[in-house]
């Protein structure tokens, strides 16, 4: 009987764990910020010839890598959960790659964009495009950084069983992963949405010219 009710009290405790409470204040934090962000570009350059510069082309790349990424997460996420160390820390290592390929390019994609004549001194819209893209490009770095970490936890516990049925057996360990998960899919999801609206704009603002 006691038994069963300390199970219940685990799962309760879980559920409402303060991990993922902490994550998922986290990702309401981000959205109001970029939300914020995209009326203010509208209210700022609505009407104007500001936004009528066309997009790097490796922003348009950086979609893709973006949306593997995210799908590589997700492997990561499932290999973890059957419990198979090697896919998992492959899955982590591929992951981080691809976020670092992205930082990459948005920095050339950056450079691109300055050379073309585009500034935060010239352009309000580029001054936008490049505060709110440098917010995103912040926040993979940092979930590059938790990559990382796991991915070199992960290659250590494979040298050490007893760690690696630690690691398995723990669901707190598991809900950090579950967590990072979250917060990697959410902000690809985030770049995604970015991406469509700055190429929404670029559009309209074609349209009326």
């Amino acid at each position: 009987m006691l038994t069963s009710i300390q199970k219940q009290n685990n799962k309760t405790s879980y559920r409402f764990h303060p991990i993922v409470v902490v994550t998922y204040l986290l990702l309401l934090g981000i959205t109001s910020i970029f939300f914020t962000l995209s009326i203010a570009y509208l209210y700022t350059t609505y009407n104007t010839h500001f936004s009528s510069f066309k997009l790097p082309l490796l922003f348009h790349a950086n979609s893709v890598i973006i949306l593997v990424s995210s799908y590589s997460m997700h492997q990561t996420r499932l290999a973890n959960l059957r419990d198979d160390e090697r896919a998992y820390s492959i899955g982590l290592l591929v992951t981080m790659l691809l976020g670092i390929a992205f930082a990459a390019f948005q920095i050339v994609a950056w450079s691109e964009l300055f050379n073309s004549g585009i500034s935060m001194q010239s352009n309000v819209a580029g001054a936008y495009l490049y505060v709110i893209s440098g917010l995103h490009f912040l926040h993979i770095i940092a979930g590059i950084i938790v990559l990382s970490i796991f991915w070199l936890k992960a290659k250590e516990r494979q040298d050490n069983p007893v760690k690696e049925l630690l690691f398995d057996t723990d669901p707190v360990a598991k809900l950090k992963v579950k967590c990072l998960a979250l917060y990697w899919h959410f902000v690809d999801g985030l770049w995604l949405y970015l991406y469509a609206f700055f190429l929404l704009n670029y559009f309209l603002v074609s349209s009326n010219n």
